[in-house]
């Protein structure tokens, strides 16, 4: 199964580049935004991850079992309103997401990533407006019916990560809670975070979207030329 096969309205291929006489840069952020659609689903969201850094004891490891993709959602469905306003200025195209499981079945995880109209100058604002953790810049939990995920909505975000990539036009994230549906200020303060691992798994599951992402965009160019 490939992306596009989320967003019917997507390309399904990377398609010829027409802009022969832009920079290289400018070229490869066309050639991403098309290339996305050709990835297979399995080569941006994995169907178990292995963390050595999500869990919350220094060396401990944790296994994520996906539980499902979700259909392609716009940024103003996917993105907390502040987010949706900095990525205004540019095209913001289709948000896919897929949900989460640790072993335990305690927390349960979104991940995503958001194909975005930008330009290399344009991506570097928002990578910089996104880097380190910012309250308001929030991306939207998505509740899987009959899975781990069932009770998850924004009540629950317990801990998130969003970051735009400072060199292609995709902006990735992660958002985590607690699988029992528990409102996230049921348990005021940093503690539980962090002796849940939810703040480590949500930096780790980001990168991990932004790496896959990455490498196999990277893979694709690679052939095209």
């Amino acid at each position: 199964m490939g992306l596009a096969g989320v967003a019917t309205a997507a390309r399904s291929s990377a398609g010829p580049l027409r802009e022969a006489t832009t920079s290289l840069e400018t070229r490869r952020f066309t050639f991403d935004r098309r290339a996305w659609g050709a990835l297979a689903v399995d080569d941006v969201f994995p169907p178990v991850y292995h963390s050595t850094t999500a869990a919350p004891l220094q060396g401990g490891e944790r296994d994520f079992t996906r539980l499902g993709i979700a259909p392609a959602a716009s940024c103003g469905a996917a993105f907390d309103p502040a987010l949706v306003r900095l990525l205004s200025a540019h095209p913001c195209g289709h948000v896919l997401r897929a949900g989460y499981t640790d072993a335990t079945r305690t927390l349960v995880v979104t991940v995503g990533v958001a194909v975005l109209g930008t330009g290399p100058a344009d991506e570097q604002d928002v990578a910089a407006a996104t880097e380190g953790h910012h309250d308001d810049l929030g991306a939207r939990p998505v509740a899987f019916p009959g899975t781990a995920a069932a009770g998850f909505g924004d009540a629950q975000r317990l801990a998130f990560r969003v970051s735009a990539s400072a060199s292609a036009p995709f902006l990735s994230f992660a958002v985590v809670g607690f699988s029992d549906g528990r409102p996230a200020s049921a348990d005021p303060g940093p503690d539980v975070r962090d002796q849940s691992g939810a703040e480590l798994t949500a930096v780790d599951m980001q990168a991990m979207v932004d790496r896959r992402v990455t490498a196999a965009t990277d893979a694709l160019w690679a052939r095209s030329r």
